[in-house]
């Protein structure tokens, strides 16, 4: 799902990375350093796997937006198909993991967001946050291999940390050329740091403390501890159908990539 965006906002962005960038920040993808997730389960939760629900905390919409999403259809103008049949379904776009108000929630100062990527010729992308919408944060590139599927991305371990109760806007852009373009893909959305609950009476198992992240609306803790889960038992089917029916929910509306790979 695409989050609208400000062409000014877009255009200041790349610009500001273009000028901020620097050969170092081009290091391994950040998505495969997301700290592992114990997924040891009880034997109770062998014998019956969990469900994972999200129930939106309903605590308010983020800041509203104005303006055109990115061109392309969220493709590098390069990979864009030039002829699509009457029965050729159109290829997956970048796309946001977040749910259907386009907000979530994090107790993490530095949290994990989720992106599906197409099958694409770019060979770089940039994470870029933005305190209300507006005040830089910070951002990050990361190189690209082209192959299609959802990957994590954490902010930058050296970023400043998410102050509590307050709102970011997140872009993920695919950089289709040598340099940053406005009209490169972009898909946007917004996090909200809350305080930490009470670590005593959170689960210890990946499984069951996803579900207890979603019950109460934290869904970027949620969806990582998920994704790690799944990581661990890429064949396991029931792993499978969790992942998949947490992304199926109405609440969430991300059917469409439910069943794309998770490298």
């Amino acid at each position: 799902m695409a989050m609208k965006l400000q062409p000014l906002f877009l255009f200041i962005a790349v610009s500001y990375l273009l000028l901020t960038a620097s050969p170092s920040q081009s290091a391994q993808p950040a998505y495969r350093e997301a700290v592992p997730v114990p997924t040891r389960l009880s034997n109770e939760t062998q014998s019956s796997i969990p469900q994972v629900f999200f129930k939106p905390s309903g605590t308010g919409q983020p800041p509203r937006t104005r303006g055109a999403g990115s061109r392309n259809d969220r493709h590098c103008p390069q990979d864009v198909p030039t002829r699509l049949g009457s029965s050729t379904p159109a290829p997956l776009a970048l796309t946001a993991l977040v749910p259907s108000s386009q907000e979530g929630l994090t107790e993490s100062e530095r949290p994990t967001v989720w992106v599906y990527l197409p099958k694409t010729s770019a060979r770089q992308m940039v994470l870029s946050i933005r305190k209300n919408g507006s005040q830089p944060h910070s951002q990050r590139f990361l190189p690209l291999t082209g192959d299609p599927g959802i990957v994590g991305i954490p902010l930058d371990e050296n970023a400043p940390p998410l102050e509590i109760d307050k709102s970011y806007q997140w872009a993920v852009v695919l950089l289709c050329g040598d340099r940053p373009n406005p009209n490169d893909p972009v898909v946007a959305a917004w996090v909200r740091r809350v305080a930490p609950s009470d670590s005593i009476n959170r689960p210890q198992e990946s499984l069951e403390r996803a579900a207890w992240y979603g019950e109460r609306g934290i869904w970027y803790d949620a969806l990582t501890t998920l994704a790690e889960a799944r990581r661990s038992q890429p064949i396991d089917p029931a792993f499978t159908e969790i992942w998949a029916n947490f992304l199926t929910q109405p609440t969430v509306g991300l059917s469409a990539i439910a069943n794309e790979p998770l490298p």
